[in-house]
């Protein structure tokens, strides 16, 4: 158990199965409301953090672009995988959380969160690491390959730039997801095109390196793994 406040946080590795990330969530954000402490420790059975962290080398520098609450951060400094994180977000209650979790990891010279208006304000970098995680379908489709071009030009040289989002694949999937998103957001959201990230990526001298389609309860999503050359 990690040694913080009153609630014993479990300790998790990147093998953790959902069940155990479960328990981590619910200790780690312990001082969120309830209603939001439920929902981001039943997240592990809907993302798929397992598949996220197979493409974080140990000791790198990482990006959560479009954060929330910090969840991949804190997982991230959890299990001792990076040397620094820092998420940025629009919005400001989440990060509040984020940080909170932070202290109770005892990460807070490994984690950083900022509030920003926009993209523009993340920080510049460069990282090992850019992630954007269920960010893009939130963003109006006519800004999103600016929004998906300023987080790429934050990867470094080698860098990897990490992708995940709900599904535009017709069917059940991506029903579930924009109900889901509707019920929390009063947002009918409109998916990224397949094929879409990948363009903006050559754009950006990103070159694809994994994509993949994950099924995971009712929900699908379409995970994109982008490397900038060296030099």
């Amino acid at each position: 158990m990690l040694a913080t406040a009153s609630v014993p946080i479990p300790l998790v590795d990147a093998a953790a199965t959902p069940a155990q990330l479960r328990r981590f969530f619910s200790a780690a954000y312990c001082d969120t409301p309830a209603p939001l402490r439920w929902l981001g420790a039943l997240r592990p059975y809907v993302c798929p953090y397992d598949k996220l962290l197979q493409f974080i080398p140990d000791g790198a520098d990482v990006l959560d672009v479009g954060c929330g609450a910090g969840s991949l951060l804190a997982l991230l400094a959890a299990t001792k995988k990076i040397r620094r994180g820092v998420g940025c977000d629009v919005a400001e209650p989440p990060l509040a959380s984020a940080r909170a979790a932070a202290r109770r990891l005892g990460a807070q010279d490994v984690l950083a969160f900022q509030h920003v208006r926009s993209i523009a304000e993340a920080p510049e970098g460069p990282f090992d690491i850019v992630a954007m995680v269920d960010v893009l379908h939130h963003v109006a489709p006519h800004a999103r390959a600016d929004v998906f071009a300023a987080a790429a030009r934050r990867v470094g040289p080698g860098g990897v730039f990490i992708y995940k989002d709900m599904t535009a694949r017709p069917g059940g999937r991506r029903l579930a997801h924009n109900i889901d998103d509707y019920v929390f957001t009063r947002e009918w959201v409109q998916q990224v095109p397949d094929g879409a990230v990948e363009a903006w990526a050559i754009d950006q001298r990103l070159a694809l390196v994994h994509g993949e389609f994950i099924p995971r309860l009712i929900y699908g999503h379409e995970l994109r793994v982008f490397r900038r050359p060296d030099g």
